[in-house]
């Protein structure tokens, strides 16, 4: 399990505080790395989170955000990796940074090298189209691909993302073949859905709510079997009849370098655990359609170990491992 050994690591890590910067058990400077560039999905979250912890004062001044670009995740995590025994850096994690080192060849770092502090919510996924489209489901969607194998494109982020994922797992499940347009930034893949660049997309609440609302984008499903506050009539991929097993979820947590101080570890799942009852937090996840699900390092820790194994089997099953 990832916890496990914890104590050994902590009493490592105690003779390096003043190196890490702690004072009186606070950190005296933090920075989150996140794996994504300026306006990517973690660097946007990271930064809405940090907003927030200011706004309700749990932080005396913003954390700066390192964008950490280098292999979907790869970069990042070899970086916090080498801040061992550190307590001034901790990272926003996603599916991504369990995917990516199972699909590469030769990838020599891994999520569960790291230290998990807390996660905070899942996004729940769910596939737009353009408003004139022909499909109403994701069943006639498939329906087409069949018909047209490549002829279709979905647009999405990076190859090792939650979407493109899920829309390997639907090609492999239904004896279909799509293209994958990739951009880093969820702005550039609406804008690629509506010039019909791409004829689907699967995301978040946040990267379809304006669109749909000027009736420029019409969504058709939702990935998992999850209702989705904001969309309350939509129906899951499997309510259509296209059942292709267990996805992965969007996730959004933080981990920290392995060997993180003890005092730090609990610095940073206070602040969180305070966050996510904090007046502004309600507010933001209902704005951004997310669902709050707070687990401390102790759950998430075997929440990750748990995920990772469920993706490395599906990864597996559809022919994307070590590539």
């Amino acid at each position: 399990m990832l916890i496990g050994g914890m104590a050994a690591t902590f009493t490592l890590a105690g003779c390096g505080l003043q190196r890490a910067g702690l004072q009186n058990g606070v950190p005296s400077r933090t920075q989150v790395v996140v794996h994504t560039g300026p306006g990517g999905g973690s660097d946007v979250f990271a930064r809405q989170v940090i907003k927030l912890m200011q706004t309700d004062k749990l932080i005396d001044s913003a954390w700066p955000v390192r964008n950490q670009t280098e292999g979907s995740g790869i970069g990042a995590m070899s970086y916090v990796r080498g801040r061992k025994g550190r307590s001034d850096t901790i990272a926003a994690v996603t599916p991504t940074w369990l995917v990516t080192p199972l699909t590469l060849s030769g990838t020599s770092v891994s999520i569960s090298e790291l230290q998990p502090i807390a996660a905070l919510l899942v996004e729940p996924q769910i596939v737009a189209v353009r408003a004139d489209s022909p499909y109403h489901t994701v069943k006639e969607f498939v329906a087409d691909a069949q018909r047209r194998p490549d002829g279709l494109v979905q647009v999405g982020g990076s190859i090792t993302a939650t979407d493109s994922l899920t829309g390997k797992a639907l090609q492999a499940k239904t004896n279909t073949s799509w293209k994958f347009l990739s951009f880093a930034d969820s702005g550039q893949r609406i804008g690629a859905l509506l010039r019909n660049d791409a004829q689907m997309m699967i995301g978040a609440t946040t990267d379809f709510l304006d669109q749909v609302k000027v009736g420029a984008l019409r969504l058709i499903a939702t990935v998992a079997d999850r209702n989705v506050s904001a969309f309350p009539e939509l129906t899951s991929i499997k309510e259509q009849g296209v059942d292709v097993g267990p996805l992965p979820e969007e996730f959004r947590g933080f981990v920290g370098p392995p060997g993180m101080p003890r005092q730090a570890l609990a610095y940073y799942q206070d602040r969180f655990r305070t966050l996510v009852s904090a007046p502004g937090w309600n507010d933001f996840v209902d704005q951004t359609g997310s669902v709050t699900e707070f687990l401390d390092a102790e759950k998430f820790g075997p929440f990750l170990k748990q995920q990772n194994d469920a993706v490395a089997a599906l990864v597996s099953s559809i022919g994307l491992a070590d590539q």
